[in-house]
């Protein structure tokens, strides 16, 4: 973060107290963009109104409690280096200590908290896999690897990640760690997976978990609550029961003219003057999300009459090439679902208690345990106590997810997607070698489901311009939020994408002044590159590599190719800040704009 760009406050955009801005979708990309616009761009809180389809704000990352225990659809994975994310919470009150912010709230609770797994993968009915500190590849994997870094996007564009490795490459520690933790699979897309290699590459001890950020409470109660406080005392108003199909554009598709709605069931539109912004959620991967519970099977939802987010993005999508191409990302639902479930515990420690001896870590501080030959590809997480605001002593909670959940289960023999939260809890307790207290857990749980038929659609194959600019080429005042928005170098399935995507709308759209924040550069930091080399030469931070550790030099035919490879490699790193602080910022990429008479020396 560059402090002398990130916290100077730019003077207001000229007209900015008459402007009128619309936002469609309560989620936290909505959200943050209404905080970006009230703190940073100046507008008046009263002159923003948000527009939910839904009863409450949150979107995807909800937290609430039924009449017999707890639903929470996702979990999220926060990182330090989430610059967005963290500005933003940095100018947030905390609800529970006066003259803290949220981010003061959360670098404290993990600071007393920390995340430190010693127990990543499980195996063989309650085993630690003794090979998850083992990030070393086959020499063919090890190549792979490396040529794939080097590639372009535009030769990943529509490519699936098993168009560049092989079997054995998916068998891999590493692979293990980072598919697990983030729901990829062999037939996402291969961009976005480069782009996570790339922007996560200063985690070299991921399979510990270090340098995961979690709340103290579930983040609904923990991110959402305390920003819409701060919005609502902002003067920001919430118009509930909406949803927005369609917005009306001008001939050339560059200026948004009218809102289509629905409100309640009634037809409305909202008619927009030349000063007014709009700015457009355009997906939710929690669309269409189904639930169930111990006796109930989440059924998988497959209606495409009305799809929310989508269908606006739809609609807008066949007005314009420049807003992306959705069908690229909603049409597969058979490799785009999963089912997740939170279990909640009442008057029986004893499975959380055997949990917490079994992987060294107490409740909350354990992170996400990978369960390697579940055939469902199960992954799950002790939460601490209490997660949720009016959580009782003696209730517990739990989250997990099948990754593969089409697949037929080691135990109950079918697929997770057709199981009751109680046969899914067997199948946990199963792999945990718990079976002897099945009886005891299922009597004192309630078990909720949720089937989600689009949580990974934004990881599907596609080019760049499959998803629309943040602001797309020739728009005046329409922008674009949340994971179906294309940000170069950053990642969907973020809460910093949500965040990301808000300001830099924000930021363009209004014409402020103010330097936009850049994606987290580990990518090109030297440093890094070495932590890696070392981890997957299988050393660690202290020892020095040798050339033997790099495998890509012992296959090096003559010197020529040793010199394209280190070409490749230096032409990789962008050129550093650069350090004009005028407002044409086209004066340093010249040689001379002043024309001096004084002549050269000879």
């Amino acid at each position: 973060m560059n402090i002398y760009s990130t916290m100077y406050h730019p003077n207001k955009p000229e007209g900015i107290h008459e402007r009128k801005v619309y936002i469609v979708g309560g989620g936290l990309a909505g959200l943050a963009a209404a905080a970006f616009l009230v703190d940073d761009a100046g507008v008046p809180g009263e002159n923003i109104t948000i527009l939910e389809k839904h009863n409450d704000v949150g979107g995807s990352m909800d937290g609430i409690r039924s009449e017999f225990g707890y639903l929470c659809r996702g979990e999220r994975e926060m990182e330090p280096y989430m610059e967005c994310l963290w500005y933003l919470y940095s100018k947030i009150p905390s609800l529970e200590n006066p003259g803290r912010t949220v981010l003061d709230d959360i670098v404290d609770f993990n600071r007393d908290e920390p995340i430190h797994s010693e127990c990543r993968v499980l195996v063989n009915r309650g085993e630690r896999y003794n090979r998850v500190h083992d990030y070393r590849f086959a020499p063919k994997d090890m190549a792979d690897m490396q040529r794939f870094l080097k590639l372009p996007e535009a030769a990943l564009e529509d490519k699936k990640i098993s168009d560049f490795f092989d079997e054995s490459f998916f068998k891999s520690s590493c692979w293990i760690n980072f598919h697990s933790c983030l729901a990829f699979k062999t037939y996402h897309s291969a961009l976005e997976c480069q782009r996570y290699f790339e922007r996560f590459a200063l985690e070299v001890r991921h399979e510990y978990l270090e340098g995961i950020i979690h709340t103290k409470y579930c983040e609904y109660d923990a991110l959402i609550r305390p920003l819409m406080t701060w919005l609502c005392n902002k003067g920001v108003k919430t118009a509930y029961g909406c949803f927005v199909y369609d917005i009306e554009m001008d001939e050339l598709c560059n200026t948004a003219k009218t809102i289509l709605l629905r409100q309640n069931g009634e037809e409305s539109v909202i008619k927009m003057d030349g000063k007014d912004l709009v700015f457009v959620t355009n997906g939710s991967m929690t669309t269409n999300s189904t639930f169930g519970d111990n006796n109930t099977v989440a059924p998988v939802n497959r209606d495409t009459s009305d799809l929310g987010a989508f269908t606006l993005w739809q609609n807008l999508a066949k007005k314009h090439e420049k807003f992306g191409h959705p069908e690229k990302f909603i049409g597969h639902i058979d490799k785009t679902k999963w089912v997740s479930f939170m279990p909640t515990i009442k008057g029986y420690p004893e499975l959380v208690s055997r949990i917490e001896k079994m992987t060294g870590s107490k409740a909350g501080t354990g992170g996400a345990i990978t369960i390697l030959d579940s055939n469902w590809d199960i992954s799950f997480e002790l939460h601490h106590n209490p997660f949720f605001l009016d959580q009782k002593e003696d209730e517990q909670v739990m989250w997990g997810y099948g990754c593969y959940g089409e697949n037929e289960g080691n135990y109950i023999k079918k697929p997770m997607f057709e199981c009751t939260g109680d046969e899914i809890m067997t199948e946990l307790l199963y792999h945990l070698n718990m079976l002897d207290i099945k009886d005891e857990v299922l009597s004192h749980s309630y078990i909720s489901t949720c089937m989600m038929p689009y949580i990974t659609s934004q990881f599907m194959p596609r080019k760049e311009t499959d998803r629309p600019k943040n602001v797309p080429e020739g728009c005046k005042n329409i922008g674009f939020l949340g994971q179906y928005v294309e940000i170069p170098e950053d990642v969907v399935f973020t809460v910093e994408m949500s965040v990301r995507t808000g300001l830099e709308a924000v930021y363009k759209l209004t014409g402020l002044e103010k330097d936009i924040l850049e994606v987290y550069p580990s990518r090109y930091d030297i440093r890094y590159t070495v932590e890696r080399l070392k981890k997957f030469a299988g050393k660690t931070a202290a020892e020095k590599l040798t050339i033997e550790d790099i495998p890509a030099l012992n296959n090096i035919q003559d010197i020529n190719e040793m010199k394209h490879m280190a070409i490749s490699l230096l032409n990789s790193f962008p050129p550093y800040y650069r350090m004009y602080l005028g407002r044409d910022k086209t004066v340093p990429l010249k040689e001379t704009v002043l024309h001096p008479e004084a002549p050269l020396s000879r």
